[in-house]
């Protein structure tokens, strides 16, 4: 709808704004929850740095993958990995690196009960940072809904934006906003009513099915499809299947684990 604007000679793509609002909140959020937990902050922030690199080379280096099938073997296609043209990326690589980088992070904590509090720290932290996410990423080209003529379509702001191919799209940006504050809402309700840290699992695992639905909205290229009846299933899907069932065994061995203490 509006990809970048121009600041003097500095051309501002709403891309890296989108990043840096999530990267703020969730670091806002995460240094607020571990003050009130009384966690060490810090064991995030130096996480931090890796967590980005490991997500970022997974997210360009799926681009070029999928559209050359190999590993760079020149300068160029080096250049290609890590400056990925236009700022291409996919959910897919993007929830792999997240799952790599949270692993990483809870392999350094030893303690059964952190660990409990710390999930509570992440999951929290980035479920409200992807509010502001799904704002920005309204306003960006790569995250663009199918076309729609209904009253919640949006319409292009400029003639430099891919939108102006379609004429109004679905806000599918928005939806991934409302999407997290309805989660937020059902857990601080839930969590008032039965306190258990793992129950958050379960809303991961949620958010995760919401987003899959978002994305049937969503124009994206598609690999490894299979229909069945009305449904598309892409590569999206099998590792948002496998993300579910890591969440779901992690869930259940980590109940039972709390009511072998009990």
């Amino acid at each position: 709808m509006f990809p970048f604007f121009e600041v003097l000679w500095l051309k501002m793509y709403m891309t890296w704004i989108w990043i840096i609002s999530f990267l703020l909140s969730f670091i806002i959020v995460a240094k607020y929850l571990c003050t009130k937990r009384h966690q060490d902050f810090y064991k995030i922030f130096y996480w931090l740095p890796l967590a980005i690199a490991i997500t970022y080379l997974f997210w360009s280096y799926s681009h070029f993958f999928l559209n050359h099938w190999a590993f760079p073997n020149s300068l160029e296609q080096l250049k290609l990995l890590f400056s990925p043209y236009w700022y291409h990326f996919h959910f897919t690589w993007l929830l792999i690196g997240f799952f790599i980088s949270l692993l990483i992070f809870f392999l350094k904590i030893k303690r059964y009960e952190n660990k409990k509090i710390w999930i509570d720290i992440m999951f929290f932290s980035t479920v409200l940072s992807m509010i502001p996410l799904g704002i920005f990423l309204v306003f960006g080209d790569n995250f663009i809904g199918k076309a729609s003529t209904s009253w919640i379509a949006i319409k292009p702001l400029t003639t430099q934006t891919e939108l102006n191919k379609f004429g109004s799209v679905y806000p599918i940006g928005l939806f991934v906003s409302f999407l997290a504050i309805i989660d937020v809402i059902i857990i601080l309700i839930n969590k008032k009513r039965k306190k258990s840290f793992w129950q958050w699992m379960l809303w991961f695992i949620y958010f995760i099915i919401g987003l899959n639905i978002i994305f049937f909205f969503q124009q994206y290229p598609k690999y490894g499809v299979i229909s069945l009846w009305w449904i598309t299933f892409d590569i999206k899907t099998y590792v948002s299947f496998f993300a579910i069932m890591i969440c779901l065994q992690l869930y259940y061995k980590r109940n039972q684990k709390s009511n072998t203490v009990v």
